[in-house]
């Protein structure tokens, strides 16, 4: 459409910028990080290797937790820790070690925050890292998006969203427009639980308001790469109906301000690039699914949907 700065599909393909992986491995510029089981667990870009493997031996000269081949191009769990927290324990002596020299940019944005490292089994992590290294570490991390919409008023017919504009102070993507609410899923909670907290945290929604409202919407699922590492990443979706005179309030510093804005004037701030990226591809599935974009508007409609549905090659469990 003429007068926006980016289509849909350009839209979606900033956040879901990796279609292949394998070619990232194939290219020698990327070793693969298996978890304690064998399994597949991240992906980690070759200039983040050499610190890491430096650090793993400074700190267990003669037991690294991390074994590195740079002929196959692999990092792997040393045996000799035979269960999550020794794997944990040793991983977070490297990982500060890495942010106190700062080695790894990614560290920089710490948030005393723990995310698995997951391997395939369900409750059995191979170990718990600092959030922050996730980016470097390339593994699969969980979220959750809500939408918060209001029904058609009487005058124009149109569906509103409430969007937020993130805080100037946070670490990441500070100023840029998101959803209602939005966050990561720490350790031990479930989507459900997090889509209740979030709600309270960032917008003042109670849970006796939020519980019997939300929605379940499905996922939204991609990879992203950046200057930070890889973040391969499932955002569980929900969807609210807001009654008119129920409005969210900035609560945690989080959010500097929610704006209620018609449907045509959210998908024209989607095309100006406007959105944390992976805030967009909730909007864009939001549209789809309510029937706003749809096959008969939107000519690259099934190149959208394979790029907000995207398939990850690492374990959710």
């Amino acid at each position: 459409m003429a007068g926006f700065k980016y289509t849909l599909l350009e839209v979606a393909k900033k956040c879901n910028n990796v279609s292949d992986v394998e070619e990232l491995y194939s290219s020698g510029e990327y070793y693969r990080l298996f978890a304690d089981n064998g399994a597949l667990a991240g992906i980690v870009h070759r200039s983040d290797v050499l610190p890491l493997e430096e650090e793993c031996v400074e700190q267990h000269k003669q037991q690294p937790v991390f074994v590195f081949d740079h002929k196959e191009k692999t990092i792997r769990f040393n045996k000799a820790y035979k269960t999550e927290p020794q794997r944990s324990a040793a991983l977070a002596g490297v990982l500060n070690e890495l942010r106190v020299k700062d080695k790894w940019p990614g560290l920089r944005k710490w948030r005393d925050e723990l995310y698995p490292i997951y391997k395939g089994e369900a409750n059995s992590p191979s170990a718990m890292v600092e959030r922050a290294s996730s980016y470097t570490l390339g593994i699969r991390a969980f979220g959750v998006h809500i939408n918060g919409y209001v029904r058609p008023a009487d005058d124009d017919g149109q569906l509103r969203m409430w969007i937020s504009k993130r805080s100037a102070t946070k670490q990441t993507w500070p100023g840029f427009l998101d959803n209602m609410v939005a966050g990561g899923i720490s350790n031990g909670d479930g989507a459900f639980a997090s889509v209740i907290k979030e709600c309270e945290e960032e917008a003042g929604l109670s849970a006796d308001f939020v519980a019997p409202r939300v929605r379940s919407a499905g996922t939204i699922q991609y990879l992203f790469s950046s200057k930070l590492g890889m973040k391969p990443e499932t955002q569980y979706v929900y969807d609210i109906e807001m009654p008119a005179d129920v409005i969210p309030r900035p609560s945690d510093g989080e959010v500097e301000e929610f704006y209620l804005l018609p449907i045509d004037k959210v998908l024209e701030k989607v095309r100006a690039g406007l959105f944390k990226p992976n805030c967009a591809l909730c909007v864009i599935d939001f549209l789809i699914r309510h029937g706003i974009v749809t096959a008969e508007n939107e000519p690259d409609y099934l190149e959208i949907i394979d790029n907000i549905h995207a398939r990850l090659p690492f374990p959710g469990v």
